[in-house]
């Protein structure tokens, strides 16, 4: 297991190499001093461990600290010389930077923001004022790097004056500092992704919301620091539409602020959360009903009056319910009325009868779905298999129908015979399928690229290795898990046996 992991680091290291690896380029200016560029510059920074969020003196000395590293930083870059922009060499070649500059941009656009920051811009005043035009710096990942020392950061984000979409997930320390610094240079940011990064509050939020007045777009998934206090600055994005709350620790009375509090609210997260009751639910429907486009909710405390109000809902194209245990067949029947659905999830729904289920797929309503899970839906038979994929198999891209322990090969077949268009097919836990039908994959399914096979304990390796072998685009997990691929004539396979 060790060596897996530091194989998996060794990938990482890889993946992000233009920020891992201490690699120094030397330039010369004229007079002959030699001038130094790349990660070294990034390297003196400010511990974001060490920043004191409850100290309101010692952040505003982070906040000047970092700010000063930022601006020294970028001053150092703005040195260059005009080394190596010679138009033409000895044998009256065309250089590089002869070419006209629609075309160096053009060149650029293949270059990551990360990627002209630390190795583009750096290397002369022509790569620097070209690399920095603001159709270059409209979308940053640093999803990949999320240990980027705050210097670094700050830096990298203060650049990109234009930018539009801004992606920290995961990072490990979010420090109240150095969003300080940043966000005041991102006036046009529209969509900001924190997912899973520690240490979100309400005063980061708070710092987002009026530096960043046309943010519409807000993930905070996984934040558990993100809770009831962060709704007032989050009432303060008027343009705010679209919000992920995820495993967020925000009661009732937050949704109950937002759908009131906001104008136009399209998209809301609210999975993981399981004390969620329909009194959020049924505000939030009620001032956001023609707004709203999608919903992805917690139903643990879910009745089947949250969906009643759902169905009120003409635009929803989106409705995804985890833990549907308090949900009857009259919630199916409600969700018939959802004219616009093209994704579909009902999880756990242990009181959906199989009457119910064909009753669902009856409906003409449901033909447009291209996504759906109804995982662990013990009712959901062979029968009802054959009716969905008979109403929505053609259009389908995505199916999950993990732990539907009965459903046999009958049911699997039908999946086969009609579901064309699949991408997806994940079916962990049918212990009743043989899969002799699955060597029809290459020819029937053609778009299939992820077969799930996980705990199905009928299906025999080799039966998965002549299916990749006819079709090396797939991918599939067997019983224990393991992945199977096609590489050059040969099966790799990873993961494990516990």
């Amino acid at each position: 297991m060790a060596d897996r992991d530091e194989d998996n680091d060794d990938d990482q290291d890889d993946d992000a190499s233009f920020l891992v690896r201490r690699e120094v380029v030397h330039f010369l200016e004229d007079d002959g001093l030699e001038f130094i560029v790349g990660p070294r510059v990034f390297q003196t920074c400010v511990s974001t461990s060490t920043m004191d969020d409850g100290s309101k003196l010692a952040e505003e000395n982070d906040i000047q600290v970092i700010a000063q590293e930022v601006e020294n930083s970028i001053s150092n870059t703005e040195k260059l010389s005009h080394y190596n922009e010679d138009r033409s060499n000895e044998q009256g070649e065309i250089s590089f930077n002869s070419l006209p500059r629609e075309i160096i941009l053009n060149i650029f656009q293949y270059f990551s923001v990360v990627e002209l920051c630390l190795y583009v811009t750096p290397v002369c005043k022509q790569w620097y004022e070209i690399g920095h035009d603001p159709g270059l710096w409209k979308e940053l990942d640093l999803s990949k790097v999320n240990e980027l020392p705050s210097t670094s950061l700050c830096r990298i984000i203060s650049q990109a004056k234009s930018l539009k979409k801004l992606n920290l997930k995961g990072r490990l320390h979010v420090s109240t500092a150095e969003v300080a610094v940043f966000s005041q240079c991102i006036p046009l940011l529209e969509s900001l992704n924190m997912g899973f990064c520690n240490d979100v509050n309400e005063t980061v939020i708070d710092y987002f919301m009026r530096n960043c007045p046309r943010l519409t777009s807000l993930n905070v998934e996984g934040c558990v620091t993100v809770n009831d206090k962060a709704m007032a600055p989050l009432l303060r994005g008027r343009n705010l539409q679209e919000i992920n709350f995820s495993h967020c620790s925000v009661s009732d009375d937050s949704i109950i602020s937002l759908a009131s509090g906001i104008k136009q609210i399209v998209s809301i997260n609210i999975d993981g959360i399981s004390w969620i009751s329909d009194s959020a639910v049924v505000t939030l429907v009620d001032q956001q009903s023609r707004n709203l486009q999608e919903l992805v909710l917690d139903g643990a405390e879910l009745t089947d009056r949250s969906i009643h109000y759902i169905a009120r809902c003409t635009n929803l194209c989106k409705l995804q319910i985890s833990f549907c245990e308090g949900l009857s067949d009259q919630a199916l029947r409600y969700i018939q009325t959802l004219q616009k659905l093209r994704n579909l999830k009902m999880r756990k729904g242990l009181n959906f009868s199989t009457e119910g289920l064909l009753s669902l797929f009856s409906c003409q309503s449901m033909a447009g779905l291209v996504e759906l899970d109804f995982s662990e839906n013990t009712q959901f038979v062979d029968d009802c298999v054959m009716q969905m994929t008979k109403c929505c198999g053609p259009r389908l891209r995505n199916l999950a129908l993990s732990w539907c322990w009965d459903i046999s090969d009958p049911g699997i077949i039908s999946i086969v015979d009609h579901c064309r268009n699949l991408e997806v097919l994940d079916i962990i836990g049918l212990h009743k399928i043989t899969g002799t039908y699955f060597i029809r994959i290459p020819e029937d399914m053609p778009k299939l690229r992820l077969l799930n096979l996980q705990q199905c304990n009928r299906i025999i390796d080799e039966l998965i290795e002549d299916v990749i072998r006819k079709k090396p685009d797939l991918r599939v997990f067997n019983y224990y898990g393991e992945q199977f691929v096609h590489e050059k004539e040969e099966f790799i396979t990873s993961g494990g046996r516990g």
